[in-house]
């Protein structure tokens, strides 16, 4: 079977990595260069503990208000309101216990087997940057770690994660560079983390050894269809023909679901983040600073902080206050010299759905044509293990995990415009107008 994977970021490539691997001919189309985009800059985190939906039943309309705020963890812009408005409903209907439950039952299962997937990676040869060193949760208010805690114990009882309960002094004895002011936190010793560029760079070259095409700098302008069925990607260098079509463009994969016959209710939280290339300062492993919302990655020669959600629509605008907001919190809570001025800085767009779990599977409007993407905050977590789920749909009928519950049919067909670019354009068109053009799909 022949297979059009279109988009290069970590879930794209570890999803053609499985289709060739189970025995079909995937082929992987990305505008810009693999793993250019969401993949780029991120924390790298592996954290199955991390396994509750972003819709809360603790997001009252009260608190989504406040979100209005720049300051804000999660952030609203004001500007895309009007044009966020339809998803920003359907994503508070979420905000319910039972959904939630349902949500965290769901990632848990997909979660149940991410470090046995990852071991699969290593021992098949693709080579990439990886520690299990676990994953350091620090709080001042001890009534938010209780919170933090019940979340991942709730995983725990799924056995997906194991954590320890951590009082002050364990927590500075485990991470020293943490300035006074914490009362405890946890640490979950299950959790890792790589280095999403030389993951997807492993994957890539794994890919290629293996004699999969890697078309980069290619745009998918649209699809040549008969009937219900598509039978060619229309790109800028002309149609590659497919048996199958798998979209893993990260945000983007909204335009080309639409394109192809069937709109999914995708939107990008965008995250910021600050790479340090030999800093003075090191941390012992990967720490979330709880109240801020605030990841720092230890890689080899060089550290990554970051967070924020923000929520302005399909672009890679930079907010310098959002970033702002992250260095000073970096620099107030642990010490690391190079926090306020230092590093490369960067943001990307995490693809998320309303109910804010993954969509894979088969969409609707075509017999051929599958989906994998809004992985939200855990692409690097999921990546391996949804791209094995869903090369075994496709090609054996039947995945070892239960996906209905992030079947793109699970969206009913929408009576608004577009989710995504907040600037008046068409949601299948690109800044210049063109559909799916210069900027085209990219994970």
């Amino acid at each position: 079977m022949r297979v059009g994977v279109v988009g290069g970021g970590v879930v794209g490539l570890a999803t053609a990595w499985y289709l060739k691997r189970m025995g079909a001919d995937p082929f992987v189309v990305e505008s810009r260069t693999a793993g250019s985009g969401c993949s780029l800059g991120n924390g790298g985190w592996v954290c199955p503990s991390i396994s509750s939906p972003v819709a809360s039943p603790a997001l009252t309309l009260g608190s989504l208000l406040r979100l209005l705020r720049p300051g804000s963890p999660l952030y609203i812009r004001p500007a895309a309101l009007p044009r966020l408005a339809p998803w920003l409903l359907r994503f508070r209907a979420h905000c319910t216990r039972a959904a939630f439950d349902h949500g965290l039952r769901a990632m848990a299962s997909l979660n149940m087997h991410t470090m046995e997937r990852y071991e699969e990676l290593t021992d098949n040869g693709v080579a990439f940057e990886f520690a299990r060193s676990g994953i350091l949760m620090a709080y001042r208010s001890p009534a938010k770690a209780m919170a933090a805690r019940s979340e991942v114990e709730a995983v725990a009882a799924l056995g997906v994660a194991r954590c320890a309960v951590l009082g002050r002094d364990d927590l500075y004895e485990r991470e020293p560079l943490l300035r006074p002011g914490f009362s405890g936190g946890l640490f979950v010793d299950s959790d890792a983390h790589a280095r999403p560029e030389s993951l997807t760079a492993g994957l890539a070259r794994a890919l290629r050894d293996a004699g999969v095409e890697l078309h980069e700098g290619v745009s998918v302008l649209g699809f040549a269809t008969a009937d219900d069925t598509v039978r060619a990607l229309v790109t800028g260098e002309g149609p590659m023909e497919a048996d199958a079509v798998v979209l893993t463009a990260g945000a983007e994969t909204g335009f080309l679901a639409r394109a192809a016959g069937r709109a999914i209710p995708l939107t990008a939280g965008k995250g910021y983040s600050v790479t340090i290339d030999e800093p003075r300062n090191q941390l012992r492993q990967s720490l979330l600073l709880g109240e801020d919302k605030i990841v720092m990655t230890p890689f080899a020669g060089a550290l990554r902080f970051g967070g924020t959600m923000e929520l302005s629509g399909v672009n890679c605008r930079m907010d310098p206050r959002r970033l702002r907001a992250v260095r000073r919190g970096v620099a107030r809570w642990v010490d690391v010299p190079e926090a306020a001025t230092g590093g490369v800085e960067w943001v990307g767009m995490r693809p998320m759905a309303p109910d804010t779990l993954p969509v894979i599977g088969r969409l609707p409007a075509r017999t051929n044509v599958y989906v994998n993407t809004g992985h939200q905050m855990s692409g690097v977590t999921l990546a391996p293990s949804t791209g094995r789920a869903l090369a075994q749909e496709m090609l054996e009928g039947r995945s070892e995990v239960d996906l209905s519950p992030f079947s793109p049919s699970r969206f009913r067909r929408p009576t608004w415009r577009a989710w995504g670019p907040t600037d008046g354009r068409p949601a299948d068109a690109d800044a210049g107008g063109k559909p799916l053009g210069r900027r085209g799909p990219g994970s």
